[in-house]
Protein backbone atom coordinates (compact mmCIF):
# COMPACT_ATOMS: atom_id res chain seq x y z
CA UNK A 1 0.00 0.00 0.00
CA UNK A 2 0.89 3.16 -0.51
CA UNK A 3 1.90 5.86 2.01
CA UNK A 4 -0.03 9.02 1.61
CA UNK A 5 -1.19 12.00 3.96
CA UNK A 6 -3.38 13.44 0.97
CA UNK A 7 -7.07 12.35 1.69
CA UNK A 8 -7.96 12.48 -2.12
CA UNK A 9 -5.04 10.57 -3.26
CA UNK A 10 -6.24 7.58 -0.37
CA UNK A 11 -9.91 8.16 -2.21
CA UNK A 12 -8.46 7.56 -5.52
CA UNK A 13 -6.66 4.54 -4.44
CA UNK A 14 -9.68 2.61 -2.73
CA UNK A 15 -13.07 1.92 -4.30
CA UNK A 16 -14.93 3.76 -1.90
CA UNK A 17 -18.73 3.61 -2.08
CA UNK A 18 -19.95 4.38 1.74
CA UNK A 19 -20.85 7.93 1.77
CA UNK A 20 -17.10 9.60 0.54
CA UNK A 21 -17.59 12.39 -1.11
CA UNK A 22 -15.39 14.43 -3.59
CA UNK A 23 -15.80 17.73 -5.32
CA UNK A 24 -13.22 19.42 -7.68
CA UNK A 25 -13.52 23.13 -9.16
CA UNK A 26 -10.57 25.43 -10.20
CA UNK A 27 -9.62 28.74 -9.50
CA UNK A 28 -7.57 30.24 -12.09
CA UNK A 29 -4.73 27.98 -11.95
CA UNK A 30 -5.75 26.41 -8.60
CA UNK A 31 -7.25 23.39 -8.12
CA UNK A 32 -9.58 22.77 -4.84
CA UNK A 33 -10.55 19.67 -3.72
CA UNK A 34 -12.82 18.57 -1.07
CA UNK A 35 -13.67 15.38 0.49
CA UNK A 36 -16.04 14.14 2.89
CA UNK A 37 -15.01 10.82 4.53
CA UNK A 38 -17.39 8.84 5.83
CA UNK A 39 -17.61 7.02 8.73
CA UNK A 40 -18.43 4.05 6.89
CA UNK A 41 -15.72 4.28 4.22
CA UNK A 42 -13.02 5.44 6.74
CA UNK A 43 -11.29 2.25 7.91
CA UNK A 44 -11.22 1.07 3.92
CA UNK A 45 -9.42 4.45 2.77
CA UNK A 46 -7.73 4.67 6.14
CA UNK A 47 -8.56 8.41 6.99
CA UNK A 48 -10.45 9.41 9.67
CA UNK A 49 -13.97 9.96 8.88
CA UNK A 50 -13.90 13.88 8.18
CA UNK A 51 -13.57 16.56 6.19
CA UNK A 52 -10.53 17.09 4.07
CA UNK A 53 -9.94 20.31 1.82
CA UNK A 54 -7.00 20.59 -0.70
CA UNK A 55 -5.43 23.14 -2.79
CA UNK A 56 -3.25 21.80 -5.79
CA UNK A 57 -1.10 25.14 -6.48
CA UNK A 58 2.61 26.25 -6.38
CA UNK A 59 3.29 28.15 -3.23
CA UNK A 60 3.99 31.59 -5.42
CA UNK A 61 0.52 31.22 -6.86
CA UNK A 62 -1.20 34.81 -5.69
CA UNK A 63 -4.25 33.38 -4.16
CA UNK A 64 -2.70 30.86 -2.57
CA UNK A 65 -2.46 32.33 1.05
CA UNK A 66 -5.88 33.78 0.36
CA UNK A 67 -7.39 30.24 -0.77
CA UNK A 68 -5.61 28.87 2.45
CA UNK A 69 -7.28 31.40 5.08
CA UNK A 70 -10.37 30.73 3.51
CA UNK A 71 -10.55 27.22 3.93
CA UNK A 72 -9.53 27.80 7.74
CA UNK A 73 -12.13 29.97 8.11
CA UNK A 74 -14.72 27.19 7.51
CA UNK A 75 -13.08 24.73 10.01
CA UNK A 76 -11.66 26.82 13.16
CA UNK A 77 -13.57 28.25 15.54
CA UNK A 78 -14.94 32.03 14.93
CA UNK A 79 -13.77 32.78 18.65
CA UNK A 80 -11.25 32.19 21.08
CA UNK A 81 -7.78 31.59 21.49
CA UNK A 82 -5.63 29.16 18.05
CA UNK A 83 -2.99 27.44 19.56
CA UNK A 84 -0.57 26.95 16.47
CA UNK A 85 1.82 24.36 16.87
CA UNK A 86 4.74 23.39 14.58
CA UNK A 87 5.66 20.24 14.35
CA UNK A 88 8.37 18.08 12.76
CA UNK A 89 11.71 18.25 13.11
CA UNK A 90 13.30 22.16 12.26
CA UNK A 91 17.23 20.33 11.42
CA UNK A 92 15.45 18.67 8.43
CA UNK A 93 14.48 20.49 5.24
CA UNK A 94 11.65 18.83 4.11
CA UNK A 95 9.95 18.01 7.86
CA UNK A 96 11.04 21.72 9.07
CA UNK A 97 7.64 22.85 7.49
CA UNK A 98 5.79 23.55 10.93
CA UNK A 99 8.77 24.57 12.49
CA UNK A 100 9.58 27.49 10.22
CA UNK A 101 5.42 28.46 9.39
CA UNK A 102 4.62 29.13 13.40
CA UNK A 103 8.56 31.20 13.53
CA UNK A 104 6.81 33.95 11.18
CA UNK A 105 3.29 33.96 12.79
CA UNK A 106 2.29 37.46 14.38
CA UNK A 107 0.77 35.96 17.66
CA UNK A 108 -1.61 38.31 19.51
CA UNK A 109 -5.58 39.32 19.59
CA UNK A 110 -7.97 40.36 16.87
CA UNK A 111 -10.34 38.88 15.66
CA UNK A 112 -9.56 35.60 17.24
CA UNK A 113 -6.15 35.40 19.63
CA UNK A 114 -3.39 33.15 18.46
CA UNK A 115 -0.06 32.14 20.12
CA UNK A 116 2.19 29.31 19.18
CA UNK A 117 4.55 26.63 20.02
CA UNK A 118 7.32 25.06 18.33
CA UNK A 119 7.55 21.45 19.39
CA UNK A 120 10.61 19.44 17.95
CA UNK A 121 9.90 15.97 17.55
CA UNK A 122 9.97 13.26 20.26
CA UNK A 123 13.08 11.88 19.29
CA UNK A 124 14.80 15.05 20.44
CA UNK A 125 12.68 16.35 23.08
CA UNK A 126 11.55 13.17 24.62
CA UNK A 127 8.17 14.01 24.87
CA UNK A 128 4.89 12.53 23.17
CA UNK A 129 4.21 15.35 20.57
CA UNK A 130 0.31 15.28 21.41
CA UNK A 131 0.79 14.87 24.79
CA UNK A 132 2.67 18.23 24.44
CA UNK A 133 0.41 20.23 22.51
CA UNK A 134 -2.52 19.10 24.63
CA UNK A 135 -1.21 20.26 27.58
CA UNK A 136 -0.29 23.87 26.74
CA UNK A 137 -3.84 23.82 24.80
CA UNK A 138 -5.17 23.09 28.40
CA UNK A 139 -2.83 25.49 30.38
CA UNK A 140 -3.79 28.45 27.55
CA UNK A 141 -7.79 27.65 27.37
CA UNK A 142 -7.39 27.34 24.08
CA UNK A 143 -10.10 26.99 21.81
CA UNK A 144 -8.59 25.47 18.57
CA UNK A 145 -5.54 23.79 17.96
CA UNK A 146 -3.78 24.42 14.06
CA UNK A 147 -1.26 21.54 13.56
CA UNK A 148 1.12 22.68 10.96
CA UNK A 149 3.27 19.90 9.59
CA UNK A 150 5.03 18.17 6.27
CA UNK A 151 3.28 15.36 4.46
CA UNK A 152 3.75 12.30 2.44
CA UNK A 153 2.01 11.67 -1.04
CA UNK A 154 1.72 8.83 -3.57
CA UNK A 155 2.64 11.09 -6.39
CA UNK A 156 5.74 12.35 -6.15
CA UNK A 157 4.59 15.43 -9.08
CA UNK A 158 2.32 16.88 -5.79
CA UNK A 159 5.49 16.86 -3.76
CA UNK A 160 5.68 20.99 -2.64
CA UNK A 161 2.82 21.75 -5.11
CA UNK A 162 -0.24 20.81 -2.51
CA UNK A 163 -1.87 21.85 0.62
CA UNK A 164 -4.09 19.74 2.13
CA UNK A 165 -6.39 21.40 5.83
CA UNK A 166 -8.61 18.98 7.71
CA UNK A 167 -10.73 18.89 10.47
CA UNK A 168 -9.61 15.14 11.68
CA UNK A 169 -6.12 16.38 13.45
CA UNK A 170 -3.27 14.37 12.66
CA UNK A 171 -1.03 11.55 13.43
CA UNK A 172 2.70 13.38 13.53
CA UNK A 173 5.60 11.04 12.37
CA UNK A 174 2.99 9.53 10.00
CA UNK A 175 4.98 10.77 7.04
CA UNK A 176 8.03 8.87 7.42
CA UNK A 177 7.28 6.16 10.59
CA UNK A 178 4.51 5.41 12.88
CA UNK A 179 4.31 8.21 14.58
CA UNK A 180 3.20 8.74 18.53
CA UNK A 181 -0.28 9.65 19.67
CA UNK A 182 -2.59 10.98 17.04
CA UNK A 183 -3.07 14.32 17.77
CA UNK A 184 -7.16 14.69 17.52
CA UNK A 185 -10.26 16.48 18.64
CA UNK A 186 -10.77 13.15 20.68
CA UNK A 187 -7.24 12.83 22.31
CA UNK A 188 -6.95 16.86 22.95
CA UNK A 189 -10.77 17.72 23.91
CA UNK A 190 -11.22 20.78 21.12
CA UNK A 191 -11.08 21.14 17.74
CA UNK A 192 -7.93 19.94 15.85
CA UNK A 193 -7.28 21.34 12.71
CA UNK A 194 -4.27 20.24 10.52
CA UNK A 195 -2.37 21.53 7.70
CA UNK A 196 -0.20 19.79 5.80
CA UNK A 197 2.02 20.31 2.40
CA UNK A 198 3.33 16.93 1.11
CA UNK A 199 7.15 16.96 1.04
CA UNK A 200 8.42 13.67 -0.23
CA UNK A 201 7.02 10.49 -1.76
CA UNK A 202 7.62 7.12 -1.38
CA UNK A 203 10.68 5.72 -4.62
CA UNK A 204 7.34 3.20 -5.31
CA UNK A 205 5.01 5.73 -6.42
CA UNK A 206 7.16 6.50 -9.03
CA UNK A 207 8.74 3.16 -9.98
CA UNK A 208 5.33 1.54 -9.32
CA UNK A 209 7.51 -1.13 -7.78
CA UNK A 210 6.64 -1.79 -4.45
CA UNK A 211 10.18 -3.21 -3.22
CA UNK A 212 11.13 0.60 -3.21
CA UNK A 213 8.34 1.57 -0.89
CA UNK A 214 11.06 2.13 2.05
CA UNK A 215 12.64 4.71 -0.03
CA UNK A 216 11.57 8.07 0.26
CA UNK A 217 12.52 10.76 -2.43
CA UNK A 218 12.15 14.98 -2.11
CA UNK A 219 12.47 18.25 -4.32
CA UNK A 220 15.82 18.67 -5.51
CA UNK A 221 14.67 22.70 -4.45
CA UNK A 222 13.00 21.42 -0.63
CA UNK A 223 14.76 24.25 0.94
CA UNK A 224 12.71 27.11 -1.42
CA UNK A 225 10.12 25.42 -1.08
CA UNK A 226 9.86 24.52 2.44
CA UNK A 227 10.26 28.35 3.14
CA UNK A 228 7.77 29.66 0.27
CA UNK A 229 5.03 27.63 1.94
CA UNK A 230 5.70 28.34 5.37
CA UNK A 231 5.46 31.79 4.32
CA UNK A 232 1.92 31.65 2.58
CA UNK A 233 0.99 29.47 5.39
CA UNK A 234 1.66 31.94 8.10
CA UNK A 235 0.12 34.87 5.85
CA UNK A 236 -3.12 32.41 5.95
CA UNK A 237 -3.17 32.03 10.15
CA UNK A 238 -2.35 35.47 10.59
CA UNK A 239 -5.28 36.47 8.00
CA UNK A 240 -7.37 35.10 10.64
CA UNK A 241 -7.13 37.35 13.34
CA UNK A 242 -6.37 40.61 11.54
Amino acid sequence: MYRTGLAFEAAELSANGGGTTIKRRRFGNVKICDVKVSAADAENIGKAAGRYITIEGRPTEHAAAWLLQKALEQLIPRKGLILAAGLGNPDIAHDSLGARSVRLLSCGAGRRSLAAIETDVSANTGIDTALMVKAVAREMKASCVLAIDALACKDPLRIGATVQITDTGIQPGSGVSSGTAALTSEFVGIPVVAVGVPMVSQLSGLTSDMRHKEYLISHANEERLTAQWSEVIAAAVNGLIV
